[in-house]
């Protein structure tokens, strides 16, 4: 018996859109491994492996919010399209770079500043797209089936970029990385989204203050991306940069690594599992609590444990990502007006992830002087202090699942 696809994708628009994010959500996953190993095999200490994950992160940073502002008053398609093909580009360049033996880490950081900032301009017009092409009563449905497949995704492009990374190198998996990126560009040129009432364009600046006073207006909004800053700069940045090192030195390599992205993926997996199937009344309740599933993560390599119970204790941080990110996402396009959706995604963004190049930038020069272990630790008390901050904020605990007027 033939099993139907679910009815939204059966729905072309939302398929090709579907196609094009998991497409760049795969590329996204092979970019990290192979970024870490080849800084790392090019002889990167700790501060320029930081450095060099920096040079990709803080354009985003820098740039997100008026590619928010963007991806609202033109075309979010050709916003997406655009970033595609800048991503295509910069991933081939580095590509041919690494094989032909010419790379250095300042080639690195620039091409992969480059990446950034197209990231962060694809970002936020893509979630605004999801309001473009998907009802509101079905959204939930969409991005808890979008994030299934970023998750899939995560979980194999570990082990493709680890297994290219110890056996070819890290410029094939960059040149995969670029493939990805022209299939997403390639998916966007066949969608055909609905035709969307765009406002009288105001000047850049008065744009800019129209979301940033929306941004302010939610107190649900800014505590979600505070905790989102603090997490993203005390644990997982200082994570992601120490991590790689100690899965080189002591955990057997890219593969080791990789083990461990595969559990968090497959935590993942199932966080979006269960949020595809349940809806709690009270969405953000639920999301500001559970990054205390990463606490055991950070603990666990900072004791050296082996690479099989690391990644067991990725599963729950994998979990709580998922269910993190569907549930916020929700939130913003339930109860932000669709015609601010992609603003207040750049404002979130751009807030969350503030903190994350800085975090990149002193992990490795905190840890030379105080030891990993240190760093590792205190990030993962942080992550557990994040909560009742969040859950103190009322709108917090009682945003609802539906959209209310003047929440």
């Amino acid at each position: 018996m033939t099993r139907t696809p679910p009815p939204l994708l059966r729905d072309p628009a939302f398929r090709w859109y579907f196609v094009a994010r998991t497409s760049s959500h795969l590329g996204d996953g092979l970019i990290s491994i192979a970024l870490l190993f080849g800084a790392l095999r090019l002889g990167a200490s700790p501060t320029e492996v930081g450095l060099v994950l920096l040079a990709g992160r803080l354009p985003v940073v820098v740039f997100t919010i008026v590619g928010g502002v963007v991806g609202d008053l033109v075309s979010r398609r050709a916003v997406m399209l655009a970033a595609d093909v800048v991503r295509f580009a910069s991933q081939g360049v580095t590509a041919v770079l690494l094989i032909t033996g010419t790379a250095t880490l300042w080639h690195l950081a620039v091409l992969q500043a480059v990446a950034g900032t197209a990231n962060a301009f694809f970002a936020p017009a893509a979630a605004g797209l999801v309001a473009d092409v998907v009802p509101e009563a079905r959204r939930r449905q969409a991005n808890a089936l979008l994030n299934a497949a970023q998750n899939a995704a995560t979980l194999l492009a570990p082990v493709v970029s680890a297994t290219l990374v110890a056996t070819v190198g890290a410029g094939v998996s960059f040149a995969v990385d670029a493939a990805t990126f022209a299939v997403s560009a390639v998916s966007l040129l066949a969608l055909k989204a609905p035709d969307r009432v765009v406002p009288r364009r105001p000047a850049l600046l008065d744009a800019l203050r129209h979301g940033w006073r929306d941004f302010r207006a939610r107190p649900w909004l800014q505590a979600t991306t505070v905790q989102v800053a603090v997490i993203n700069g005390a644990c997982i940045s200082p994570f992601l940069v120490i991590g790689p090192i100690i899965a080189d030195q002591r955990l057997g390599g890219p593969l080791a690594w990789a083990l461990i992205g595969n559990g968090y993926a497959v935590g993942a997996l199932l966080g979006s599992a269960v949020v595809l199937r349940w809806r709690p009344r009270r969405p953000l309740r639920v999301a500001v609590t559970i990054p205390v599933a990463l606490a055991p993560l950070l603990v666990l390599l900072a004791a050296g444990a082996p690479a099989p119970v690391l990644a067991a204790a990725a599963v729950p941080a994998g979990v709580q990502s998922a269910i993190y990110a569907v549930l916020t996402s929700t939130a913003r396009q339930v109860h932000v007006p669709a015609d601010l959706v992609a603003r207040a995604t750049g404002f979130s963004t751009v807030v969350g992830l503030a903190a994350a190049p800085v975090g990149m930038a002193l992990a490795g020069p905190v840890a030379e002087r105080v030891g990993t272990d240190a760093v590792l630790l205190a990030g993962a008390l942080i992550a557990v202090l994040s909560v009742p901050p969040a859950l103190a904020v009322r709108s917090v605990r009682h945003l609802p699942a539906e959209s209310t007027p003047g929440v």
